[in-house]
């Protein structure tokens, strides 16, 4: 049988409760036993103390225990609990007759004590002799004086003193346990109590974990329908999260993943089709050359060979940089590390571009201060494309008479590399995109500079590849500024 998570997780809840409760029963029950116990043998205790107080007192004034001997009836009297204002109005009266010659007299003689309260038979054997323990009283030899001799291995004795000598004991059967009946009825009743207190609260504690795992039971299948509809490919579904605990926060990351896969998809679906377009361009630019040369519109000549050329190497460029993303994206792209001069990279740069930007009349200056002799570990290569790329595009949208800073510095830890431009710039709410793919801003840097928008996006994976990081900001000479951090 397959169980689900919520069957799981009510199964636990009751197993541990009834294991609890089971538990409870056992150190509730054994608690009670004890402290009822405890509390028996504290009442003895006491009543053993207010029988001696009482028994000194008597012997005091009757000078002896000839008044009690082998007085049963006058023994039970003592026996039997007194309330606190207790005072045996014979004690006088004994006081008063000879040592030799104690005996009730009709006016002395108390009424019979009242019989032992009668119970209905219960049929488990209880036996009414062990309703009261065995006491006696013995003499200094103990010997007996008055009431019921118990087991001597049984048995307790407390000596009764009077004048700082013993003047007597009284024997006592050990206390063993519940031995009266309505002791033992009063202890059965409370653990049938106990019992049924507990089977309330199991069937309860059960209700109860019921219902929690039916509630986790509606929030996890929340969360597996998103997840299914994901899978699916629907992503506009969320989860509607009232709660902060753990499922809570599941639920946060589900809706961050449904809004990340959304955007992914929509990312996708615009990169599929700004492909589509840049590849369609050139393509079609060299369609209608090769139509018009073959319908004799254009001779075929060195002019229109160097045009498609150009429109081929175009083509070539886009796929090249497309082809290079996706390497870098599945994390193909191998990089080679070692150690070169850098000031022999910037030297190689700067011959290749002082050039290019003299003949659109824009201002080229490098301001190195880096020494000589410095040597960085990095990929030679990758890092020549990275400054090429980023020359590249502040040469094909800068405004002509404008002007491109290189700044190149050290630290002990790292290289930095700021590149500025100046006009046209880019609004801040655009500025942060500008190394997305394919992006670029339609007024001031249009596709009719060139440019598929891939190059910073290239230029980015490289800075990372190597750990660094790359910014962008505006720059103070109105354009933008892109700093570009990379690790020794």
């Amino acid at each position: 049988m397959n169980f689900k998570i919520w069957h799981k997780l009510a199964l636990l809840l009751i197993i541990v409760t009834t294991l609890t409760v089971i538990i409870g029963i056992g150190l509730s029950q054994l608690s009670f036993k004890s402290g009822f116990k405890d509390y028996l043998n504290k009442q003895e205790q006491r009543h053993l103390t207010n029988l001696s107080n009482n028994l000194l007192t008597a012997y005091e004034k009757n000078f002896g225990w000839e008044f009690i001997r082998d007085n049963n009836r006058l023994w039970f009297f003592y026996l039997r609990p007194k309330p606190p204002q207790f005072n045996t109005g014979i004690d006088k009266h004994w006081g008063e007759l000879p040592k030799d010659d104690l005996k009730f007299t009709d006016s002395m003689r108390m009424p019979p004590p009242p019989p032992p309260p009668h119970f209905p038979p219960r049929g488990d054997g209880f036996d009414f002799k062990n309703k009261f323990p065995k006491i006696a009283l013995l003499d200094t030899d103990k010997q007996l004086i008055v009431g019921e001799l118990s087991d001597k291995d049984n048995s307790e004795y407390y000596p009764l003193k009077s004048k700082g000598g013993i003047v007597a004991y009284i024997q006592k059967e050990r206390f063993t346990g519940f031995t009266d009946h309505l002791d033992k009825m009063f202890a059965a009743k409370q653990s049938n109590a106990f019992l049924l207190n507990s089977f309330i609260s199991l069937i309860l504690s059960i209700i109860i974990a019921l219902i929690i795992s039916v509630y986790f039971r509606k929030r996890i299948n929340a969360l597996t329908q998103i997840a299914q509809q994901l899978t699916s490919g629907e992503y506009k579904q969320r989860i509607s999260i009232n709660q902060k605990d753990e499922l809570g926060q599941l639920g946060i990351h589900f809706n961050t993943l449904a809004e990340t896969l959304q955007k992914n998809q929509q990312s996708q679906q615009q990169w599929i089709a700004d492909i589509s377009h840049e590849l369609r361009t050139p393509i079609a630019i060299l369609k209608g050359e090769l139509e018009a040369i073959d319908d004799g519109i254009h001779p075929l000549n060195k002019h229109s060979i160097k045009s498609l050329s150009q429109e081929t190497e175009r083509l070539n460029k886009l796929i090249a940089d497309l082809y290079q993303l996706s390497i870098s994206d599945m994390g193909a792209l191998k990089y080679l590390k070692q150690k070169f001069i850098f000031n022999k990279l910037i030297d190689e740069l700067s011959e290749c571009f002082f050039t290019r930007y003299s003949k659109k009349g824009i201002s080229l200056r490098v301001n190195n201060s880096i020494p000589d002799y410095f040597e960085i570990n990095a990929d030679k290569q990758r890092l020549y494309q990275l400054l090429s790329n980023l020359l590249e595009n502040s040469l094909r949208y800068t405004d002509p008479d404008g002007e491109v800073l290189l700044h190149c510095m050290e630290n002990k830890k790292e290289v930095v590399l700021v590149i500025e431009d100046s006009a046209p710039g880019i609004d801040n709410n655009k500025i942060t995109h500008i190394f997305d793919r394919l992006f670029r801003v339609e007024n001031s840097r249009s596709r009719s500079n060139g440019g598929a928008g891939l190059g910073l996006a290239i230029a980015k994976q490289i800075v990372l590849a190597h750990q660094g990081n790359i910014f962008a900001s505006p720059s103070c000479l109105g354009g933008i500024k892109i700093a570009c951090i990379i690790p020794k």
